[in-house]
Protein backbone atom coordinates (compact mmCIF):
# COMPACT_ATOMS: atom_id res chain seq x y z
CA UNK A 1 0.00 0.00 0.00
CA UNK A 2 1.39 3.45 -0.79
CA UNK A 3 2.23 5.66 2.18
CA UNK A 4 -0.53 8.25 1.63
CA UNK A 5 -3.21 5.55 1.61
CA UNK A 6 -1.64 3.69 4.54
CA UNK A 7 -1.63 6.84 6.69
CA UNK A 8 -5.13 7.89 5.62
CA UNK A 9 -6.51 4.43 6.52
CA UNK A 10 -4.69 4.41 9.88
CA UNK A 11 -5.84 7.94 10.78
CA UNK A 12 -9.43 7.14 9.77
CA UNK A 13 -9.43 3.94 11.87
CA UNK A 14 -7.89 5.69 14.89
CA UNK A 15 -10.39 8.55 14.73
CA UNK A 16 -13.36 6.22 14.33
CA UNK A 17 -12.20 4.21 17.36
CA UNK A 18 -11.16 7.20 19.48
CA UNK A 19 -12.60 10.62 18.64
CA UNK A 20 -15.93 9.50 17.21
CA UNK A 21 -16.39 7.11 20.14
CA UNK A 22 -15.89 9.99 22.57
CA UNK A 23 -18.88 11.80 21.03
CA UNK A 24 -21.00 8.69 20.29
CA UNK A 25 -20.36 6.44 17.27
CA UNK A 26 -22.16 8.54 14.67
CA UNK A 27 -21.68 12.01 16.15
CA UNK A 28 -18.53 13.00 14.22
CA UNK A 29 -18.55 12.12 10.55
CA UNK A 30 -15.25 11.59 8.75
CA UNK A 31 -14.70 12.33 5.06
CA UNK A 32 -11.54 11.55 3.12
CA UNK A 33 -11.57 14.34 0.55
CA UNK A 34 -14.76 16.37 0.53
CA UNK A 35 -18.04 16.46 2.43
CA UNK A 36 -21.34 15.82 0.66
CA UNK A 37 -23.26 18.83 -0.68
CA UNK A 38 -25.26 19.11 2.56
CA UNK A 39 -23.09 17.63 5.31
CA UNK A 40 -24.36 16.67 8.73
CA UNK A 41 -22.41 18.48 11.45
CA UNK A 42 -20.03 17.98 13.15
CA UNK A 43 -17.64 16.49 10.62
CA UNK A 44 -13.96 16.27 9.82
CA UNK A 45 -12.00 16.11 6.57
CA UNK A 46 -8.75 14.14 6.43
CA UNK A 47 -6.06 15.61 4.14
CA UNK A 48 -2.72 13.85 3.57
CA UNK A 49 0.42 15.31 2.00
CA UNK A 50 3.55 13.19 1.47
CA UNK A 51 7.07 14.57 1.24
CA UNK A 52 9.64 11.97 0.16
CA UNK A 53 12.57 11.44 2.50
CA UNK A 54 14.38 8.53 0.85
CA UNK A 55 18.04 7.82 1.63
CA UNK A 56 20.49 5.28 0.25
CA UNK A 57 19.53 2.94 3.09
CA UNK A 58 15.79 3.42 3.47
CA UNK A 59 12.59 4.47 1.75
CA UNK A 60 11.10 7.07 4.04
CA UNK A 61 8.49 9.79 4.00
CA UNK A 62 7.33 12.77 5.98
CA UNK A 63 3.55 12.62 5.98
CA UNK A 64 1.61 15.74 6.89
CA UNK A 65 -1.95 15.09 8.02
CA UNK A 66 -4.39 17.95 8.34
CA UNK A 67 -7.72 17.35 10.00
CA UNK A 68 -10.26 20.06 9.16
CA UNK A 69 -13.00 19.97 11.80
CA UNK A 70 -16.37 21.71 11.42
CA UNK A 71 -19.23 22.11 13.90
CA UNK A 72 -22.54 23.96 13.66
CA UNK A 73 -24.64 24.16 16.81
CA UNK A 74 -27.48 26.48 17.89
CA UNK A 75 -25.06 29.37 18.60
CA UNK A 76 -21.55 30.21 17.44
CA UNK A 77 -20.32 29.90 21.02
CA UNK A 78 -21.68 26.34 21.21
CA UNK A 79 -20.13 25.57 17.80
CA UNK A 80 -16.71 26.76 19.03
CA UNK A 81 -16.98 24.67 22.21
CA UNK A 82 -17.92 21.57 20.17
CA UNK A 83 -15.15 21.96 17.59
CA UNK A 84 -12.56 22.59 20.33
CA UNK A 85 -13.65 19.47 22.19
CA UNK A 86 -13.44 17.36 19.03
CA UNK A 87 -10.01 18.79 18.18
CA UNK A 88 -8.77 17.95 21.68
CA UNK A 89 -9.95 14.35 21.40
CA UNK A 90 -8.49 14.05 17.89
CA UNK A 91 -5.12 15.30 19.12
CA UNK A 92 -5.09 12.68 21.90
CA UNK A 93 -6.04 9.98 19.39
CA UNK A 94 -3.52 10.90 16.68
CA UNK A 95 -0.41 11.77 18.72
CA UNK A 96 0.76 8.21 19.12
CA UNK A 97 2.25 5.45 17.02
CA UNK A 98 -0.29 4.25 14.46
CA UNK A 99 -0.16 0.86 12.74
CA UNK A 100 0.49 1.26 9.02
CA UNK A 101 0.09 -1.32 6.25
CA UNK A 102 3.50 -1.78 4.57
CA UNK A 103 5.19 1.00 6.52
CA UNK A 104 6.48 1.78 10.00
CA UNK A 105 5.69 4.96 11.88
CA UNK A 106 8.99 6.09 13.35
CA UNK A 107 7.92 9.32 15.04
CA UNK A 108 5.30 12.06 15.01
CA UNK A 109 5.13 15.76 15.72
CA UNK A 110 2.02 17.70 16.66
CA UNK A 111 2.23 20.84 14.51
CA UNK A 112 -0.77 22.87 15.63
CA UNK A 113 -4.48 23.36 16.26
CA UNK A 114 -5.68 26.59 14.64
CA UNK A 115 -9.08 28.25 14.48
CA UNK A 116 -10.18 29.17 10.94
CA UNK A 117 -12.68 31.92 10.15
CA UNK A 118 -15.68 30.77 8.15
CA UNK A 119 -18.09 33.15 6.42
CA UNK A 120 -21.25 32.03 8.17
CA UNK A 121 -21.99 32.98 11.77
CA UNK A 122 -22.80 29.50 13.12
CA UNK A 123 -20.03 27.25 11.80
CA UNK A 124 -16.85 26.85 13.83
CA UNK A 125 -13.80 25.44 12.04
CA UNK A 126 -10.42 24.23 13.36
CA UNK A 127 -7.40 22.87 11.50
CA UNK A 128 -5.33 20.24 13.33
CA UNK A 129 -1.90 19.35 11.86
CA UNK A 130 0.33 16.39 12.67
CA UNK A 131 3.46 15.20 10.86
CA UNK A 132 4.37 11.52 10.84
CA UNK A 133 7.84 10.24 9.93
CA UNK A 134 7.69 6.83 8.29
CA UNK A 135 9.81 4.19 6.60
CA UNK A 136 8.78 1.34 4.35
CA UNK A 137 8.73 -2.04 6.06
CA UNK A 138 10.72 -4.93 4.66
Amino acid sequence: MNIATAVRVAVDAALRAGTAAAFSPSAVRLYDLAPPMEPIFPYALIRVEVIGDDTECAEGAEVNVTLEIFAREATFSESVAKVEAIAGEARKTLTRKLTLDGHVMDDWLFEGDRPISDPDVLTAHRSLSITYLTTASA
